[in-house]
Order: C-alpha cells, then structure tokens, then sequence
C-alpha cells in the first residue's frame, strides 16, 4: 500500500475539514468521519497516524462549518439536544450524572447523540433503574471520556440516541468541569447543563 506524503498541516486541515463536514451533514463520530475523509481523499494511500487531525483539530472545522453553513438551524438543535439531555439527567439524579460531548462544547445538532456518566458502586445499579423505566438498551462500545474507558449501554429515548457509562462514585469528582485551553467545557453536572441553556434562551 502506498504512502501520502504532501504538506503536513495542509494534508491535516483537509482532512479535518472533510470530517467536519460528515458530522455535521450525516451525524458520524469522529472516529469515523475521520476514517471517511481520509478514504474519500486519498483512496487506498496510508497515512502516517502523526499527520491525521486529532479530535480537536476536527472540532474546531465543525465549529467553523456550523457557523458558515448552519448557523440558522444549529443552536436550535443544540438547545433541544440539551434539552432531552437534561430531562435524562434530571430522571437519573440518583446516580449524579454528568454530560460530555456535543451537548456540551456546543457542536451538538439534530444528528447528535447524547453520551452521559453516571456514577454507582454496581454499574448493574443503572441497569435495573432502566428497566424499571421500561427503557430498553444494549450493551455498547465502552463510553470514553477523560483518557479513561467506562462499561456502557444504548438505547433510544425521546427519538435520541444515547450512550450511557457506568463509573465508580470516586471517580467523579475528576471527571467533572475539565475544560479545553480555550475555556471550553469536555462536560458538565445537571446544574451545569442548566445553565448552558439558560444562556442560550436569555435575550
């Protein structure tokens, strides 16, 4: 299999711009788009991992993208991903849960999922609340949020697709109000949530 080898930060940008572009037309994760991008430009080429844009580097497109081609449609859809994510939350306060991903850095759009930790000594504990709610799910690929992997499920609600991990109570507090160099939060508690749409709907 052949090699790419051109401009290092302009094969990045291009990629990182092509996978923006996926998520925010077609909802793919990062992962994904990032993969995507890279078959759609280069073909079968390899590219060494060190030259791919990293997570980041894809945010920052997307942010660009949203605000160039959605700026009408996004924070609305933002605010109604929120919005669900919340009233989760809100039904699930046992477990102190918190929220990260799209529905915090505010990339979230109407093809978002929300992920979400809640915190039990016994993850079968989140389980059982579950079921008792007649929400059904499946175990998934393990939720993954500050370096760190957690067992989790999914299962559909509110015409949303959520993932949801399962983390030990000690663990919580370092995970909770990391923030990007910018200022940007990775995830919040419910209050936190709270007031991120607070924000959004103040005039």
């Amino acid at each position: 299999m052949e090699e790419f080898f051109a401009p290092q930060d302009e094969l990045r940008i291009e990629i990182a711009m092509t996978a923006a572009r996926l998520i925010a037309e077609e909802g793919l994760d990062y992962a994904t788009a990032r993969n995507q991008a890279v078959k759609a430009l280069l073909g079968k080429q390899r590219v060494p991992r060190e030259r791919l844009p990293s997570d980041q580097d894809i945010q920052d497109e997307l942010r660009a993208y949203q605000a160039l081609f959605q700026a009408d449609s996004q924070p609305g859809e933002l605010n109604e991903l929120r919005e669900v994510a919340l009233q989760f939350m809100q039904g699930i306060q046992q477990f102190e849960p918190i929220v990260y991903g799209a529905a915090v850095n505010g990339t979230g759009s109407a093809h978002s999922d929300v992920h979400i930790i809640a915190f039990a000594d016994d993850e079968k504990e989140v389980d059982y609340w579950l079921l008792n709610q007649n929400i059904n799910f499946d175990a998934c690929e393990d939720a993954l949020l500050a370096g760190k992997s957690f067992p989790a499920v999914a299962f559909r609600w509110k015409q949303r697709w959520f993932q949801l991990g399962v983390a030990s109570p000690v663990q919580r507090r370092g995970l909770l109000n990391r923030q990007a160099p910018d200022g940007t939060l990775f995830q919040t508690d419910t209050a936190g949530l709270t007031r991120l749409i607070s924000q959004i709907e103040a005039p």
